[in-house]
């Protein structure tokens, strides 16, 4: 009877060991399940967090791009990028950098943008600069900022701490056109190797913008060129004109208005022909422009008129170029063919406005300008061509307008 009842304590006591073992088996396993259960929270949480912030991401892309889709001309495409990006993205500072072997880009991007911008813009045309951007890669690029890697690509005299960068080259029609730097503080922000789907999309819709709005200057400088000359026209000179007198009020300079005309052109239609007379018409808008300076701004006013702006440009000064202009044409025949060889002169008038007070009307004092510059252009021709009659200081002032001191050369 002892022998059954103790046996039965041994069953009981090895019940109560399984039941132990089970519990605890039961805990270890609800334990692994809750650690299991925190870890997929917390993986959970952080891809919902970044979905979150890919869909901000992708909203501010969608700002911008939206914009410069939007963008009506080079300057506001160009001011999109340098304060709306950078503040947007919270960026220390972005970089455009355009190939431009042939200097055509600085000929034809206006030169109040690239004056505002030229912390930011940068157009490639020196050999050591180009062959810097040839030798850049065809896919993005992030990463630590180096500076003797990339400082060449970045305005970074009036910025600091730049810890990471993203290099986007921009392309159409399987040629580089340019590249777009982005700068961070934040040594995270751009990481080596990181998906750049966002920074794909937008170098693409970028090089897209950034072709359509030089198509668009193209199309705009069309239309302010002389076909036959390749200067601008008299509609460009009377658009610039306000423009020069605005900024000359602005500081406080002298600006300068030359007046040229062929002399004696209407026999060299009338003996040789209206051909002919293009030819030199051409050859002698060359001239021209060969003795101006980059400033200049040099238009064809009508017929074989040419109109000269020069801006920043005091009176003696501008005879200076006159006289100059004037030396330049005539020095060497202009070659037509092996029978027509002709010597042409030019006559010019001079006129310059310097003022210390802006309270003028813009409109008036542009006519003045240009009137005061023709008047002595027929004084030249009266006295007997090829040379430069100069009215002097034309001084603008509430209660009088004179002329000082005549010269001719």
């Amino acid at each position: 009877m002892s022998h059954i009842n103790s046996a039965k304590h041994d069953n009981r006591e090895q019940e109560c060991s399984n039941q132990d073992h089970v519990s605890v088996n039961q805990e270890y396993t609800n334990k692994q399940s809750m650690e299991q259960y925190e870890q997929l929270k917390t993986q959970f949480t952080q891809l919902l967090n970044t979905a979150h912030e890919n869909e901000e991401k992708l909203q501010r892309f969608e700002k911008i791009e939206f914009k410069l889709m939007a963008a009506e001309s080079i300057e506001q495409l160009f001011s999109i990028l340098s304060d709306d990006y950078v503040q947007l993205f919270k960026l220390e500072t972005c970089c455009l950098l355009l190939e431009d072997k042939d200097s055509s880009l600085q000929r034809l991007i206006p030169e109040s943008a690239q004056a505002e911008h030229q912390q930011f813009l940068s157009l490639l045309n020196q050999p050591h600069d180009l062959q810097q951007f040839e030798h850049l890669t065809n896919t993005i690029t992030t990463g630590v900022y180096e500076p003797q890697i990339h400082q060449w690509l970045l305005n970074t005299s009036s910025v600091q701490n730049i810890q990471s960068i993203a290099i986007m080259p921009l392309a159409r029609h399987g040629q580089k056109i340019g590249v777009f730097c982005c700068a961070s503080a934040d040594n995270t922000r751009f990481k080596a190797h990181e998906a750049c789907d966002f920074l794909q999309r937008l170098s693409y819709i970028l090089s897209v913008c950034i072709e359509n709005a030089l198509n668009l200057e193209r199309l705009k400088l069309s239309t302010l060129t002389d076909v036959l000359t390749q200067v601008h026209n008299r509609r460009f000179f009377d658009e610039r004109l306000p423009e020069e007198l605005s900024r000359r009020d602005r500081l406080l300079t002298a600006i300068s208005c030359l007046f040229l005309d062929i002399d004696h052109f209407k026999s060299v239609n009338d003996t040789y022909g209206h051909g002919v007379g293009d030819d030199v018409l051409r050859q002698v808008a060359q001239r021209i422009q060969t003795a101006l300076r980059t400033q200049d701004i040099l238009a064809r006013y009508g017929g074989e008129e040419f109109a000269v702006l020069l801006p920043d440009t005091d009176n003696e000064e501008a005879l200076m170029v006159g006289q100059r202009i004037i030396v330049e044409v005539n020095k060497n025949p202009i070659y037509i063919s092996e029978t027509i060889v002709l010597t042409i002169t030019l006559s010019a008038g001079l006129s310059t406005i310097e003022s210390n007070n802006n309270s003028h009307n813009i409109i008036e004092v542009g006519s003045q300008l240009v009137s005061s510059a023709d008047q002595a252009l027929y004084k030249a021709k009266e006295q007997g061509r090829n040379r430069v009659i100069n009215t002097g200081l034309l001084i603008i002032d509430e209660e009088e307008r004179s002329y000082l001191q005549n010269h001719s050369f």
